[in-house]
Protein backbone atom coordinates (compact mmCIF):
# COMPACT_ATOMS: atom_id res chain seq x y z
CA UNK A 1 0.00 0.00 0.00
CA UNK A 2 1.51 3.69 -1.36
CA UNK A 3 2.46 5.58 2.17
CA UNK A 4 0.16 8.18 1.38
CA UNK A 5 -2.39 5.68 1.29
CA UNK A 6 -1.62 4.71 5.01
CA UNK A 7 -2.09 8.07 6.00
CA UNK A 8 -5.90 8.28 4.60
CA UNK A 9 -6.48 5.01 5.74
CA UNK A 10 -5.82 6.69 9.21
CA UNK A 11 -7.55 8.90 8.83
CA UNK A 12 -10.74 7.23 7.70
CA UNK A 13 -10.10 4.94 11.08
CA UNK A 14 -9.54 7.56 13.01
CA UNK A 15 -13.06 9.63 11.54
CA UNK A 16 -15.40 5.82 11.97
CA UNK A 17 -13.89 5.54 15.71
CA UNK A 18 -15.02 8.76 16.70
CA UNK A 19 -18.14 7.39 15.55
CA UNK A 20 -18.32 4.48 17.36
CA UNK A 21 -16.74 6.42 20.61
CA UNK A 22 -20.03 9.16 20.61
CA UNK A 23 -22.53 5.68 19.56
CA UNK A 24 -21.53 3.12 21.62
CA UNK A 25 -21.10 4.91 25.51
CA UNK A 26 -22.35 2.59 27.51
CA UNK A 27 -22.21 -1.03 26.61
CA UNK A 28 -21.56 -3.24 23.76
CA UNK A 29 -22.14 -7.33 24.58
CA UNK A 30 -20.32 -9.37 22.10
CA UNK A 31 -19.60 -12.96 23.60
CA UNK A 32 -20.08 -11.65 27.28
CA UNK A 33 -17.59 -9.24 26.31
CA UNK A 34 -18.11 -5.83 26.72
CA UNK A 35 -16.66 -4.22 23.60
CA UNK A 36 -17.78 -0.59 24.48
CA UNK A 37 -14.26 -0.19 26.00
CA UNK A 38 -12.31 -0.38 23.04
CA UNK A 39 -14.27 2.94 21.71
CA UNK A 40 -13.26 4.62 24.95
CA UNK A 41 -10.51 6.51 22.90
CA UNK A 42 -12.34 8.98 20.90
CA UNK A 43 -9.91 12.03 22.18
CA UNK A 44 -6.77 9.97 20.52
CA UNK A 45 -8.46 9.61 17.65
CA UNK A 46 -8.48 13.65 17.29
CA UNK A 47 -4.82 13.96 18.67
CA UNK A 48 -4.36 11.03 15.60
CA UNK A 49 -6.19 13.96 13.27
CA UNK A 50 -3.80 16.54 14.73
CA UNK A 51 -0.58 14.76 13.29
CA UNK A 52 -1.90 13.52 10.15
CA UNK A 53 -3.41 17.12 9.24
CA UNK A 54 -0.10 18.90 9.58
CA UNK A 55 1.47 15.98 7.42
CA UNK A 56 -1.17 16.88 4.64
CA UNK A 57 -0.34 20.65 5.21
CA UNK A 58 3.59 20.71 5.03
CA UNK A 59 2.89 18.21 1.84
CA UNK A 60 0.55 20.53 -0.27
CA UNK A 61 1.73 23.39 0.63
CA UNK A 62 5.36 22.46 -0.51
CA UNK A 63 4.08 21.01 -3.82
CA UNK A 64 1.86 23.83 -4.65
CA UNK A 65 2.99 26.39 -6.88
CA UNK A 66 1.44 29.64 -5.88
CA UNK A 67 2.30 30.25 -2.40
CA UNK A 68 0.27 33.54 -1.64
CA UNK A 69 -2.03 34.16 1.58
CA UNK A 70 -4.80 34.80 -0.33
CA UNK A 71 -4.61 31.45 -1.97
CA UNK A 72 -3.67 29.74 1.24
CA UNK A 73 -5.97 31.29 2.93
CA UNK A 74 -9.69 30.65 0.92
CA UNK A 75 -8.44 26.66 0.47
CA UNK A 76 -8.05 26.40 4.30
CA UNK A 77 -11.58 28.48 4.59
CA UNK A 78 -13.26 26.99 1.69
CA UNK A 79 -12.40 23.07 2.85
CA UNK A 80 -13.63 23.72 6.67
CA UNK A 81 -16.39 26.38 6.22
CA UNK A 82 -18.40 24.91 3.38
CA UNK A 83 -19.26 21.33 4.99
CA UNK A 84 -18.97 23.11 8.34
CA UNK A 85 -22.04 25.82 7.43
CA UNK A 86 -24.11 23.26 5.89
CA UNK A 87 -23.70 20.94 9.11
CA UNK A 88 -25.17 24.00 10.79
CA UNK A 89 -28.18 24.48 8.57
CA UNK A 90 -29.15 20.78 8.68
CA UNK A 91 -28.69 20.75 12.65
CA UNK A 92 -31.18 23.41 13.33
CA UNK A 93 -33.25 22.18 10.66
CA UNK A 94 -33.67 18.67 12.30
CA UNK A 95 -33.98 20.91 15.93
CA UNK A 96 -36.56 23.16 14.22
CA UNK A 97 -38.64 20.53 12.89
CA UNK A 98 -38.14 18.63 16.40
CA UNK A 99 -39.09 21.35 18.53
CA UNK A 100 -40.31 24.03 16.51
CA UNK A 101 -38.56 27.78 16.32
CA UNK A 102 -35.22 27.53 18.52
CA UNK A 103 -33.57 31.05 19.39
CA UNK A 104 -30.16 30.67 18.45
CA UNK A 105 -27.09 31.96 20.79
CA UNK A 106 -25.44 34.60 18.76
CA UNK A 107 -22.59 35.08 20.88
CA UNK A 108 -22.05 31.36 20.23
CA UNK A 109 -22.47 31.40 16.97
CA UNK A 110 -20.13 33.91 16.52
CA UNK A 111 -17.32 32.32 18.45
CA UNK A 112 -17.90 28.86 16.32
CA UNK A 113 -17.47 31.20 13.16
CA UNK A 114 -14.62 32.57 14.29
CA UNK A 115 -13.23 29.46 15.37
CA UNK A 116 -13.10 30.04 19.15
CA UNK A 117 -14.99 26.66 20.39
CA UNK A 118 -13.74 23.89 22.94
CA UNK A 119 -15.30 22.04 25.20
CA UNK A 120 -16.11 23.69 28.71
CA UNK A 121 -16.88 20.64 30.85
CA UNK A 122 -13.42 19.31 30.28
CA UNK A 123 -11.18 22.32 30.07
CA UNK A 124 -11.01 25.71 32.09
CA UNK A 125 -11.42 28.99 30.42
CA UNK A 126 -13.43 28.11 27.45
CA UNK A 127 -14.79 30.79 25.44
CA UNK A 128 -17.60 29.50 23.88
CA UNK A 129 -18.93 25.63 23.04
CA UNK A 130 -19.45 24.24 20.07
CA UNK A 131 -22.52 25.30 18.00
CA UNK A 132 -25.96 23.44 19.22
CA UNK A 133 -24.00 20.96 21.36
CA UNK A 134 -22.10 19.64 18.08
CA UNK A 135 -19.68 18.56 20.73
CA UNK A 136 -17.00 17.77 18.17
CA UNK A 137 -16.22 20.79 16.80
CA UNK A 138 -13.84 21.58 19.19
CA UNK A 139 -11.31 20.41 17.15
CA UNK A 140 -11.94 22.36 14.45
CA UNK A 141 -10.72 25.41 16.50
CA UNK A 142 -7.62 24.38 16.85
CA UNK A 143 -7.09 23.08 12.99
CA UNK A 144 -8.59 26.54 11.69
CA UNK A 145 -6.02 28.13 13.81
CA UNK A 146 -2.94 25.65 13.26
CA UNK A 147 -3.21 26.70 9.67
CA UNK A 148 -2.91 30.14 10.14
CA UNK A 149 0.34 29.95 12.32
CA UNK A 150 1.56 26.91 10.20
CA UNK A 151 1.55 30.42 7.48
CA UNK A 152 2.52 33.15 9.53
CA UNK A 153 5.11 30.55 11.04
CA UNK A 154 6.63 29.80 7.86
CA UNK A 155 6.70 33.34 6.60
CA UNK A 156 8.76 35.00 9.60
CA UNK A 157 10.69 32.36 10.50
CA UNK A 158 13.36 31.15 7.83
CA UNK A 159 15.56 29.17 9.39
CA UNK A 160 15.27 26.69 12.89
CA UNK A 161 11.39 26.62 12.67
CA UNK A 162 10.30 23.86 14.27
CA UNK A 163 12.82 24.35 16.69
CA UNK A 164 10.81 27.45 17.48
CA UNK A 165 7.17 26.12 17.39
CA UNK A 166 8.45 23.43 20.29
CA UNK A 167 10.21 25.75 22.51
CA UNK A 168 6.91 28.29 22.18
CA UNK A 169 5.20 24.91 22.90
CA UNK A 170 6.69 24.26 25.89
CA UNK A 171 6.89 27.84 27.04
CA UNK A 172 3.01 27.63 26.90
CA UNK A 173 2.74 24.41 28.63
CA UNK A 174 4.43 26.17 31.24
CA UNK A 175 2.17 28.52 31.52
CA UNK A 176 -0.67 27.17 31.51
CA UNK A 177 0.06 25.21 34.74
CA UNK A 178 -0.47 29.00 36.34
CA UNK A 179 -3.34 30.17 33.78
CA UNK A 180 -4.73 28.00 31.30
CA UNK A 181 -6.56 29.77 28.58
CA UNK A 182 -7.46 29.71 24.37
CA UNK A 183 -3.85 31.13 23.39
CA UNK A 184 -1.08 29.30 25.29
CA UNK A 185 -3.42 25.96 25.02
CA UNK A 186 -3.75 26.29 21.40
CA UNK A 187 0.89 27.07 20.92
CA UNK A 188 0.88 24.63 23.43
CA UNK A 189 -1.13 21.95 21.16
CA UNK A 190 0.67 23.30 17.94
CA UNK A 191 3.92 21.30 18.81
CA UNK A 192 1.43 18.12 18.40
CA UNK A 193 0.43 19.29 15.16
CA UNK A 194 3.81 20.16 14.54
CA UNK A 195 4.94 16.31 14.43
CA UNK A 196 3.19 16.06 11.16
CA UNK A 197 4.69 18.68 9.89
CA UNK A 198 8.05 17.49 10.30
CA UNK A 199 7.02 14.01 9.18
CA UNK A 200 6.53 15.81 6.10
CA UNK A 201 9.57 17.09 5.69
CA UNK A 202 11.35 14.18 6.30
CA UNK A 203 9.45 12.68 3.84
CA UNK A 204 9.44 14.92 1.21
CA UNK A 205 13.69 15.13 1.73
CA UNK A 206 14.02 11.81 0.77
CA UNK A 207 15.84 10.98 4.35
CA UNK A 208 14.65 8.07 6.27
CA UNK A 209 12.29 8.80 8.75
CA UNK A 210 13.45 7.05 12.16
CA UNK A 211 14.17 8.27 15.84
CA UNK A 212 17.05 10.21 14.89
CA UNK A 213 14.97 12.38 12.53
CA UNK A 214 12.10 13.10 14.77
CA UNK A 215 14.09 13.44 17.96
CA UNK A 216 13.55 17.22 18.50
CA UNK A 217 9.62 16.81 18.21
CA UNK A 218 9.86 13.61 20.29
CA UNK A 219 11.92 15.23 23.10
CA UNK A 220 9.68 18.37 22.61
CA UNK A 221 6.52 15.92 23.45
CA UNK A 222 8.31 14.69 26.39
CA UNK A 223 8.84 17.74 27.92
CA UNK A 224 5.64 18.87 27.79
CA UNK A 225 4.09 15.71 29.24
CA UNK A 226 6.10 16.23 31.72
CA UNK A 227 5.60 19.85 32.93
CA UNK A 228 1.75 19.07 32.52
CA UNK A 229 2.51 16.19 34.61
CA UNK A 230 3.47 18.73 37.07
CA UNK A 231 0.55 20.80 36.49
CA UNK A 232 -1.69 17.95 37.32
CA UNK A 233 0.69 17.11 40.53
CA UNK A 234 -0.15 20.88 41.78
CA UNK A 235 -3.78 21.76 40.22
CA UNK A 236 -5.75 18.60 39.83
CA UNK A 237 -8.08 19.30 43.01
CA UNK A 238 -8.58 22.58 41.88
CA UNK A 239 -9.18 22.33 38.46
CA UNK A 240 -12.01 19.57 39.58
CA UNK A 241 -13.71 21.92 41.81
CA UNK A 242 -14.10 24.81 39.31
CA UNK A 243 -15.09 22.40 36.26
CA UNK A 244 -17.28 21.01 39.22
CA UNK A 245 -16.46 17.74 38.16
CA UNK A 246 -14.27 14.60 39.94
CA UNK A 247 -11.07 14.05 38.83
CA UNK A 248 -10.72 12.18 35.71
CA UNK A 249 -8.49 11.16 33.34
CA UNK A 250 -10.76 12.87 30.67
CA UNK A 251 -10.77 16.57 32.23
CA UNK A 252 -8.49 18.78 32.45
CA UNK A 253 -5.28 18.74 34.01
CA UNK A 254 -5.09 14.73 33.21
CA UNK A 255 -6.88 15.68 29.70
CA UNK A 256 -3.65 17.10 28.72
CA UNK A 257 -1.33 14.63 29.66
CA UNK A 258 -3.17 11.97 28.01
CA UNK A 259 -3.37 13.72 24.81
CA UNK A 260 0.34 14.41 24.65
CA UNK A 261 0.90 10.89 25.88
CA UNK A 262 -1.13 9.50 23.25
CA UNK A 263 0.67 11.55 20.22
CA UNK A 264 4.37 10.51 21.60
CA UNK A 265 2.80 7.12 21.16
CA UNK A 266 1.17 7.48 18.28
CA UNK A 267 4.25 8.48 16.68
CA UNK A 268 6.69 5.80 18.18
CA UNK A 269 4.48 2.77 17.47
CA UNK A 270 4.18 4.65 13.19
CA UNK A 271 8.33 4.81 13.48
CA UNK A 272 8.86 0.98 14.62
CA UNK A 273 5.85 -0.42 12.40
CA UNK A 274 7.62 1.58 9.71
CA UNK A 275 10.93 -0.29 10.41
CA UNK A 276 8.87 -3.38 10.32
CA UNK A 277 7.62 -2.25 6.48
CA UNK A 278 4.03 -1.88 7.80
CA UNK A 279 3.72 -5.81 8.17
CA UNK A 280 -0.26 -6.02 8.78
CA UNK A 281 -1.26 -2.81 8.12
CA UNK A 282 -3.04 -4.03 4.76
CA UNK A 283 -5.21 -6.14 6.63
CA UNK A 284 -5.90 -3.28 10.06
CA UNK A 285 -5.98 0.02 8.72
CA UNK A 286 -6.06 -0.59 5.09
CA UNK A 287 -9.94 -1.12 5.23
CA UNK A 288 -10.90 2.30 6.20
CA UNK A 289 -8.77 3.98 3.15
CA UNK A 290 -12.20 4.50 1.02
CA UNK A 291 -13.98 6.79 4.07
CA UNK A 292 -10.82 9.03 3.74
CA UNK A 293 -12.65 11.05 1.19
CA UNK A 294 -14.98 12.01 3.51
CA UNK A 295 -13.89 11.33 6.58
CA UNK A 296 -14.18 14.94 7.77
CA UNK A 297 -18.22 15.45 6.66
CA UNK A 298 -18.57 12.24 8.85
CA UNK A 299 -16.46 13.70 11.29
CA UNK A 300 -18.41 17.21 11.95
CA UNK A 301 -22.14 15.65 11.39
CA UNK A 302 -21.89 12.27 13.06
CA UNK A 303 -22.91 13.56 16.66
CA UNK A 304 -26.55 14.74 15.65
CA UNK A 305 -27.10 12.47 12.39
CA UNK A 306 -26.10 9.30 14.27
CA UNK A 307 -24.44 9.65 17.80
CA UNK A 308 -27.37 11.76 19.53
CA UNK A 309 -30.20 11.44 16.68
CA UNK A 310 -33.77 11.13 17.42
CA UNK A 311 -35.35 11.99 14.12
CA UNK A 312 -36.43 8.95 13.58
CA UNK A 313 -37.24 7.77 16.89
CA UNK A 314 -40.87 6.86 15.31
CA UNK A 315 -38.41 3.66 14.15
CA UNK A 316 -38.99 1.20 16.92
CA UNK A 317 -36.05 -1.09 16.12
CA UNK A 318 -32.73 0.60 17.24
CA UNK A 319 -30.40 -1.96 15.29
CA UNK A 320 -32.79 -0.69 11.79
CA UNK A 321 -32.65 3.37 13.57
CA UNK A 322 -28.64 3.25 13.52
CA UNK A 323 -28.17 1.63 10.03
CA UNK A 324 -30.38 3.99 8.10
CA UNK A 325 -28.80 7.02 10.65
CA UNK A 326 -25.43 5.65 9.41
CA UNK A 327 -26.73 5.61 5.62
CA UNK A 328 -27.68 9.23 6.10
CA UNK A 329 -24.35 10.21 7.40
CA UNK A 330 -22.21 9.46 5.00
CA UNK A 331 -24.91 10.27 2.20
CA UNK A 332 -24.69 14.00 3.68
CA UNK A 333 -20.99 13.77 4.08
CA UNK A 334 -20.65 12.57 0.69
CA UNK A 335 -22.56 15.66 -0.57
CA UNK A 336 -20.54 18.34 1.23
CA UNK A 337 -17.52 16.86 0.37
CA UNK A 338 -17.83 15.38 -3.07
CA UNK A 339 -20.63 17.30 -4.78
CA UNK A 340 -20.78 20.70 -2.48
CA UNK A 341 -17.37 21.47 -1.73
CA UNK A 342 -15.93 19.86 -5.13
CA UNK A 343 -17.77 22.03 -7.22
CA UNK A 344 -17.30 25.37 -5.34
CA UNK A 345 -13.42 24.81 -4.66
CA UNK A 346 -13.12 24.32 -8.27
CA UNK A 347 -15.63 27.44 -9.36
CA UNK A 348 -12.94 29.81 -6.98
CA UNK A 349 -10.26 27.62 -8.17
CA UNK A 350 -10.69 28.44 -11.83
CA UNK A 351 -11.69 32.16 -10.78
CA UNK A 352 -9.17 32.73 -9.00
CA UNK A 353 -6.30 31.73 -11.24
CA UNK A 354 -8.45 33.31 -14.11
CA UNK A 355 -7.95 36.71 -12.27
CA UNK A 356 -4.20 36.21 -11.96
CA UNK A 357 -4.23 35.34 -15.76
CA UNK A 358 -5.67 38.30 -16.80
Amino acid sequence: MNKLLKLEALRGFAALYVVFHHTITESFFVGGINLALLFRFGQEAVILFFVLSGFVIELSFQKGKDKSFTLYFFKRFLRIFIPLIMVFLLNYLLIYIKNGATPINGYNLLGNLFMLQDVAGLKLNVITPPFLGNTPLWSLSYEWWFYMLFFLLITLIKKRISLWVYAIGILCAVSYIFYPFFLNRLLMYLTIWWLGVDLAKIYMSDEEINFKSMKTGLIAICICIIVLSINVYINQHSWSARLKTPISIGISPWLEVRHFGFALVAVCISLLWKKLKWVGFKYTFGFFEPLAKISFGIYISHWFLISHANYLDFIPNLIVRLILYSIICILFAYFIERVLYTKINKAFMNKFYAKKTS
